[in-house]
């Protein structure tokens, strides 16, 4: 059987938790709002739960990006593999475009789509020097926002417009730069991931940490420019490199940045203490990292799409939606330690094991 990592396992089961009450809370709760600022005062908790929900995709990317490098480096494992790999999570993500078409139209491009494509494409990323990896992942951040401004994105984007492929460009154009979660700028976050799993291998930990503190300085740079209002920063060809807002539809280099360094210092701290990541509860968290595929399938198709379905779709009270979000998260964490005993029989990361060898 092949070596795991309980850190990275635990920090993905992190993951797993952030995006289910981030979801649960906003498929539950019968509040209807845009702003931070304006429902923060009289909601703080559930504003707070949801931007804490932020993290759960940069975290995932950036150990799928360490996935794929851990896989290679395993001996008997081949690049071909990989790419199978690659296909099958790309694969699940259009199943689950398939199953939730309250959602999704059938060529919605997902934050599982870009994964998918990253282990596609990952024999050849993983070939790279750290200097060019690093040195594209930035391209990759800076373009994202040069690729809006040559296309007129706006600055807020909803379903309709993320699942429009009826535009100019079509469906690379969801895949690129204006979908759920295009490739520009989120497959940086799987770049970083590959270059962290060399440093720690190599005991640079300072290096993770000098990248980490770098990205969320670059992010504070960028906002503060944009905030003071200089003309480069707020209006013109590259005013979107600066622009700050709150969330990432679409995603902009000052929050990606941000959103970057905050992974990686996670990365780090569940690396530090990962003798500490033992018990039940550490338990429950790693089995729980190790079946993420299948529940983020099953949390969106129960929660999202059926809840809407039966009608009960945004009608719960904050106290309620809490409770029932909580109640989901420690029964899912429940099922994945005792489903972790039969190595998790007939879930999505079972069959992919099946089928790919």
């Amino acid at each position: 059987m092949n070596k795991r990592f309980a850190y990275i396992d635990a920090l993905r089961g992190l993951a797993v938790i952030l995006m289910v009450q981030q979801h649960l809370l906003t498929w539950l709760w019968q509040k209807k709002w845009l702003s931070y600022a304006m429902t923060f005062p009289e909601h703080p908790v559930m504003v707070c739960l949801n931007f804490a929900g932020n993290f759960a995709a940069p975290v995932f990317l950036l150990l799928s990006g360490m996935g794929s490098a851990l896989f290679l480096a395993r001996e008997g494992n081949r690049g071909q593999s990989l790419v199978k790999r690659g296909l099958f999570v790309l694969g699940c993500g259009y199943i689950l475009n398939l199953l939730t078409p309250h959602w999704f139209v059938p060529w919605s491009w997902y934050v599982l789509h870009t994964m998918g494509l990253c282990l596609m494409i990952a024999p050849v990323l993983n070939r790279m020097k750290t200097v060019y990896l690093l040195i594209l992942a930035v391209f990759v951040v800076i373009s994202a926002a040069l690729l809006q401004t040559m296309l007129g994105t706006p600055l807020l984007l909803n379903n309709s417009h993320m699942n429009n492929a009826g535009m100019t460009g079509g469906l690379l154009r969801l895949v690129f730069a204006e979908g759920h979660f295009p490739v520009f700028p989120w497959a940086a976050f799987f770049m970083a991931g590959i270059v962290s799993k060399r440093w720690i291998e190599k005991k640079t930990i300072v290096n993770l940490f000098m990248a980490a503190a770098g990205c969320i300085t670059a992010g504070i740079t960028l906002m503060a420019l944009y905030r003071h209002g200089y003309a480069f920063a707020t209006y013109g060809t590259f005013f979107r490199i600066f622009a700050w807002l709150p969330y990432f539809y679409p995603a902009l280099p000052a929050l990606t940045f941000m959103l970057l360094g905050i992974a990686l210092f996670l990365l780090i701290f569940f690396y530090v203490l990962r003798d500490l990541l033992r018990g039940k509860i550490a338990g429950a968290l790693t089995l729980t990292g190790r079946s993420s595929l299948t529940w983020f399938m099953v949390h969106i198709v129960l929660f999202n799409e059926a809840l809407r379905m039966i009608g009960l779709h945004r009608t719960f009270s904050a106290g309620t939606t809490l409770m029932i979000t909580g109640t989901f998260i420690f029964i899912m964490m429940y099922l994945s330690s005792l489903w972790g005993r039969i190595e998790f029989k007939y879930g999505f990361e079972w069959l992919m094991r099946r089928l790919i060898r």
